[in-house]
């Protein structure tokens, strides 16, 4: 299907917003030619103000109106594509001009049932899957990975930053500990370990997160032996994004920097405890290490909001340190030697480290 202009829409949030970068990434491949507007949150807005595949960016407040968003667009669209499938994204899409829209399949139902369950009608989900599949409708049948462009001015304050860090001879490692929900995290003790056993081998840990991540990762470092670095809360989203892409590699959770380093082709390892690699959140990336215990209860939670229900997290437990890290060796030499073409969605070459139950 020959298209001229179609709209892709994803509010949040940040690893959803990401993940809707691979659907940019098959159109583009698709026809370089076709104008796409992207429509998302003012605060990812930025991850696409750089981007050579994106005519447009329009970033909508918290509480706007459908209506009034739809008014900002006087052109009727070849297609329009949502991948949020919420309430407020399907009424925006209803106001807007298009003959086709498409509309993620969320598989919401299932997934719910797999949890209330209390898995047992496990199930595998692959969401990078369906975000691609909501535009087969148009004829594209691209199978790539989320790709974020940074541009050359946050690479460049990327590069300002970690040059001040980097010690001689080592690499700089980022750690991003925080999550909007506190069960996805591990704890601060954990964190304070491997930073100091970060610096015990003669590497610099650096620290990433928003301003709402602050104070925990304040609490990590006030356990920690050795030196450290924070940039939390000090440098915007797409500042965050250049350096993520500059690390040598990154130590995280199931959250938004995971999608980033991904999509920037950053080796990273993951903990995934009360959310599991089967709801399907993990795009394939091959300089991915997906850390987990998989023990019968995870995952207990879609997003990682139920408090556990047993008297200690067994699924963060089951996790060490130097595991961690021996897994995101093994990633970071594992794209060293990468010869493979970048961003393809390729989700049985994810490196998944776990007990199989």
């Amino acid at each position: 299907m020959n298209m001229r202009k179609v709209l892709v829409m994803r509010f949040s949030s940040l690893g959803d917003v990401v993940m809707a970068s691979a659907v940019v990434e098959a159109i583009y491949r698709h026809d370089a030619s076709c104008g796409i507007t992207m429509l998302t949150k003012e605060a990812y807005a930025p991850l696409f103000s750089t981007d050579h595949r994106v005519e447009r960016v329009e970033g909508i407040r918290d509480g706007e109106p459908p209506s009034v968003v739809a008014r900002r667009f006087d052109e009727t669209f070849d297609a329009v594509i949502d991948l949020h499938g919420s309430l407020r994204s399907i009424a925006v899409a209803t106001f807007l001009r298009s003959p086709r829209k498409l509309r993620l399949n969320k598989h919401a139902l299932a997934r719910r049932v797999m949890i209330v369950s209390r898995n047992r009608f496990r199930m595998r989900f692959d969401v990078l899957a369906s975000y691609l599949d909501t535009i087969r409708p148009l004829g594209i049948r691209e199978s790539v990975l989320p790709r974020i462009v940074p541009g050359e001015r946050a690479l460049r304050a990327g590069t300002d930053m970690l040059s001040i860090h980097r010690r001689e001879g080592g690499k700089v490692i980022g750690i991003a500990p925080g999550s909007l929900h506190p069960e996805k995290r591990w704890s601060p003790e954990s964190y304070a370990l491997l930073a100091d056993r970060i610096v015990a081998r003669g590497d610099m840990p650096i620290f990433i997160g928003d301003r709402f991540d602050t104070k925990f990762i304040r609490v990590i470092i006030s356990r920690m032996t050795g030196d450290s670095v924070s940039l939390a809360g000090e440098i915007d989203l797409l500042t965050t994004a250049g350096v993520i892409a500059l690390l040598d590699g990154l130590v995280c959770n199931d959250s938004g920097p995971m999608h980033l380093a991904g999509a920037l082709g950053t080796p990273f390892a993951a903990i995934f405890g009360p959310t599991h690699p089967d709801l399907g959140f993990t795009p394939g990336y091959p300089w991915g290490a997906i850390v987990h215990s998989n023990v019968h209860c995870s995952p207990c939670s879609l997003h990682g909001r139920t408090p556990c229900r047993y008297p200690s997290r067994r699924c963060m437990e089951g996790i060490t340190g130097d595991r961690l890290l021996r897994e995101l060796d093994r990633m970071i030499e594992a794209k060293r030697w990468d010869q493979s073409e970048p961003f393809r969605h390729t989700p049985d070459q994810t490196g998944t480290s776990g007990e199989q139950s």
